[in-house]
């Protein structure tokens, strides 16, 4: 007997990633605003009303990557590593093998620097993160929490931004660049500048 509920969860995620990739193309030949939900779809071979039933809006299609990524954060931060730690483990296990992820994540950084509808969606998610992680770290307590983990968090949000962009810059340029020592090294010029 086949399993349904695995065969639904299989084709629910073959969809999602059908319509991110369209997204991704369309994306990177017409740019964000030239492109709409229906040709989206259209593209991945779905109906506007299914496209929403995975993503509230066109942005989306592209960022799930990105939430990924925080989720990742999250989770390696309630492991009780502290957020650089968490941070770069989530960059490892992005980095791991020559996965999709990471290439998406390569592809968003490179839309972003050109795509300014592309890149305000992405502020906003990034405002949004940096929020619910100030919360995890505020949560874990001492003096001046909420203070010391705006800091701390916002912080880390510019050096993780600077490290993703110098490792995109890098990679299209046909340079080898391993993310989790670029995110090291940009944690290390970051204490240099701030001791």
């Amino acid at each position: 007997m086949t399993d349904i509920t695995g065969l639904r969860e299989r084709r629910r995620l073959a969809t999602s990633a059908e319509i991110e990739a369209a997204a991704f193309a369309l994306f990177e030949q017409r740019g964000s605003e030239h492109t709409t939900v229906d040709d989206i779809a259209a593209a991945a071979g779905v109906s506007p009303r299914t496209f929403f039933r995975y993503f509230p809006t066109k942005e989306d299609a592209v960022l799930g990557v990105k939430r990924a990524f925080f989720e990742t954060v999250s989770e390696s931060f309630a492991r009780g590593l502290d957020l650089a730690g968490a941070t770069a483990e989530a960059l490892a296990e992005f980095s791991a093998g020559d996965s999709v992820p990471l290439r998406r994540m390569m592809q968003l950084r490179c839309l972003c620097k050109v795509d300014d509808n592309l890149r305000q969606a992405s502020l906003v998610l990034d405002s949004e993160q940096c929020r619910l992680r100030q919360e995890e770290v505020a949560a874990a307590g001492g003096a001046q929490a909420a203070l010391r983990a705006r800091i701390a968090v916002e912080t880390l949000t510019v050096v993780l931004n600077a490290a993703l962009d110098e490792w995109a810059t890098r990679r299209v340029a046909g340079e080898p660049a391993d993310l989790v020592d670029v995110f090291r090294i940009t944690c290390a010029l970051q204490r240099q500048l701030c001791p």
